[in-house]
């Protein structure tokens, strides 16, 4: 009995299931939280999601509102209204703040692991027990000089290679094109293989396809992918990309309305992002699954990245990172914390990422 009721208080937690009956006091909070992602797409599945378990645990105390892509700013300018309090709290990916410091991609969209061997599960623990959170918040708070809690709440990589006209079949074919990728470490990885990188929101994706302003894209996987429709202007996909093999999204709160909550509440919407951690994780590998079933039968053609990305992709990684490491204490600060976390973890997560390949065999036989 004890056991039943702890696993019914647990998936309330989680927002597996919901109780109508609990009463609810009169909000004393009503925050607006805008994504950075269109309507439509998963991650306004998870964030109304986030916010019905704040809602519910609070017993409606703290109401979020949900707000699509440029409903009150621009998507990369998330950071800067979230901090003046134009919004109480905002979706994005710390990457996108690159350009005010090198170090945001290291947090949210690591070069292959940063070159370390993590991988998104790692890259979490590294966060959640190896001293990231510590150097996000410091990242944030001192580093971009934000007044802000920032969390990261869902892993939504690996990315996909991306979306083109016709297949591409080198890197010298691939580098000749104007391409839509992420801002930050991957666009600077990019421009060392003398590639062309064009940052864009999701929502200028089809139209600057349209007008010919870019020739391919990536945006993040297929389950974001198809409900943008980009199908309708690119036939040849792949999804064996390097850049954003590890993908995470962050929600971050005006920091005078994070202190305005009381610990109850502070503790409510930090449980919460967490279960969007291991939410996003199931979400995105089912949703991503069926997304590529769709978008095959749109006519759609996959094909492998060429040969000799990856060994191209990597090398002028190493590059930029060991730049930046020499260039900003910061920067390698948390570059050797993710190496020091990987030296311990990664080896035995080789080992076992064997079983993986037992399993998937055994699965074709």
């Amino acid at each position: 009995m004890e056991r039943r009721k702890f696993l019914a208080g647990a998936g309330l937690a989680a927002g597996v299931a919901a109780t109508p009956a609990l009463a609810q006091a009169p909000a004393q909070f009503k925050w607006k939280l805008q994504s950075a992602n269109p309507a439509g797409t998963p991650h306004m599945t998870l964030l109304n999601k986030f916010a019905s378990n704040v809602d519910v645990m609070s017993g409606g105390r703290l109401k979020i509102e949900v707000l699509t892509s440029g409903a009150i700013v621009n998507p990369f300018e998330i950071l800067d209204a979230v901090n003046k309090g134009v919004i109480e709290c905002g979706q994005w990916w710390t990457h996108y703040a690159t350009g005010k410091h090198p170090a945001g991609g290291l947090f949210s969209a690591p070069l292959g692991g940063s070159g370390s061997g993590l991988d998104q599960m790692g890259q979490l623990g590294w966060y959640m027990r190896g001293g990231g959170r510590e150097l996000y918040v410091e990242y944030y708070q001192k580093i971009l000089k934000a007044d802000v809690m920032p969390f990261l709440y869902a892993p939504d990589g690996p990315e996909c290679f991306g979306w083109f006209k016709k297949p591409i079949m080198s890197v010298a074919e691939f580098t000749k094109l104007r391409f839509r990728i992420s801002s930050g470490l991957p666009s600077d990885v990019l421009k060392d293989m003398g590639g062309v990188p064009m940052n864009l929101a999701g929502q200028e994706l089809i139209p600057a396809a349209e007008r010919g302003i870019v020739d391919g894209v990536e945006w993040i996987n297929p389950a974001n992918d198809y409900p943008l429709g980009l199908y309708d202007v690119f036939k040849f996909y792949s999804i064996q990309g390097l850049h954003q093999a590890i993908d995470i999204a962050d929600v971050i709160f005006n920091g005078a309305k994070w202190r305005s909550l009381p610990p109850d509440l502070q503790a409510i919407v930090e449980v919460a992002l967490t279960a969007s951690l291991f939410e996003a994780m199931l979400f995105f590998a089912h949703e991503n699954a069926k997304a590529l079933v769709l978008i095959k039968a749109k006519g759609v053609t996959m094909f492998d990245a060429p040969p000799d990305y990856a060994p191209a992709f990597i090398k002028s990684s190493k590059k930029v990172l060991a730049a930046l490491e020499a260039k900003d204490p910061f920067f390698k600060k948390v570059l050797e914390s993710q190496r020091a976390y990987a030296n311990v973890v990664v080896p035995y997560t080789r080992e076992t990422s064997k079983l993986s390949t037992l399993i998937s065999g055994a699965a074709a036989m």
